[in-house]
């Protein structure tokens, strides 16, 4: 039985220098008994030429080494992981453990909506559509982490910025990676002081001032009355943004998924694993069920501009619901999820479920 720790990963890379664009792709995945290590290169957006690092399958521990060699390779060579082409720091502890793990907000549905905007113990902020990230800012070193708590490598623009501070205690900040852009929401850390025990107001306050001397730091505004939540989540809506997240105000903060923060999405979206690479650029796109069958949710088409993932790589689809038993209905490609594992690519995530029947219905009656 495969060891439940050795994890399938894909670094997806770009280049857009010297009047290239190219992306290069590389792959660590299970093969018979071992692991192997398969890549893509070519021009973005084009075919891929594809091959193998490993002309049979290995040990885990060796064919790590061998993956992340080549990602290493290539970032020393200008690719990034932002397809933008902008440039990442590349450090050593890019997907060691931090120690650091994100608040997850717990998803509610339409109906349950009105009690938290009327309640004045609720504050709303829009729900950034981006990589969730921890940053840890410290003796003049910005590191970044993601969902899993793991450490990333992040925009070397932040990173410069902070020699100014090297002498400052470490601040922790909790928000969502955006592009270049680092979309704030919570404070758990300013300069040596530990700010997880106390309420989340009182944290959000805090984060203002910290955030306001960093130029690539972007605070999420918090509405507090029913009125302003009403009028931003509307806002929010026109937009065709992603959603918004309710927070209590009196909430200290809590790793892991959270009752005291809770989401709204005007559209869902599931982290969905890829089952088959089809012609003109599509991909099928399955989720485990509750025995642990997969379940194939349909067909989605890959932008031009997105690099054509490959079996087994964890995606990101927006959808406006699924038929029971059946199918995602437009479903739209979001992108990889790095940050995500096997585990998360799970039926339970959709919720928004149309009965086939009732729909016909409503069709012959308009």
């Amino acid at each position: 039985m495969a060891n439940t720790e050795h994890l399938q990963q894909s670094s997806f890379l770009y280049f857009t220098g010297q009047g290239s664009d190219k992306v290069y792709q590389v792959h660590l995945r299970q093969k018979d008994d071992g692991w192997v290590v398969d890549y893509g290169n070519g021009r973005r957006g084009g075919t891929l030429a594809t091959g193998t690092k490993t002309s049979s399958p290995l040990a885990y521990e060796a064919a790590l080494k061998i993956y992340e060699k080549v990602v290493k390779e290539k970032t020393s060579k200008g690719y990034t992981p932002d397809q933008s082409g902008a440039l990442y720091t590349s450090t050593e502890l890019a997907g060691r453990v931090s120690g650091e793990l994100p608040q997850l907000p717990t998803l509610i549905a339409e109906e349950q909506l009105a009690r938290y905007l009327d309640d004045p113990g609720w504050g709303l902020q829009e729900k950034a559509d981006g990589e969730n990230r921890i940053l840890l800012i410290e003796g003049g070193t910005v590191r970044g982490t993601n969902r899993r708590g793991l450490f990333v490598d992040i925009p070397q623009a932040w990173a410069g910025t902070a020699d100014a501070n090297a002498d400052a205690a470490r601040t922790v900040i909790a928000g969502e990676h955006v592009g270049d852009a680092f979309l704030a929401f919570d404070l758990l850390e300013m300069a040596g002081q530990d700010l997880r025990g106390a309420p989340f107001i009182e944290r959000f306050t805090y984060l203002q001032k910290a955030a306001s001397t960093v130029p690539w730091i972007t605070v999420l505004a918090l509405e507090l009355s029913a009125e302003g939540k009403r009028r931003r989540a509307a806002e929010l809506l026109a937009a065709h943004s992603e959603g918004y997240v309710l927070k209590a105000l009196d909430a200290p903060f809590a790793a892991g998924r959270s009752s005291a923060s809770l989401k709204f999405k005007f559209n869902q979206s599931a982290t969905c694993e890829v089952l088959r690479v089809n012609a003109q650029r599509s991909v099928a796109v399955g989720l485990r069920d509750e025995a642990g069958a997969m379940i194939d949710l349909g067909n989605v088409t890959v932008p031009p501009g997105e690099a054509l993932p490959a079996v087994g790589t964890l995606v990101e689809v927006r959808y406006l619901y699924r038929y029971a038993g059946g199918k995602f209905e437009q479903p739209v490609y979001k992108g990889q999820r790095p940050d995500m594992t096997p585990a998360d690519a799970v039926l339970s995530q959709v919720t928004r479920i149309k009965d086939r029947s009732a729909a016909l219905e409503e069709d012959g009656e308009a």
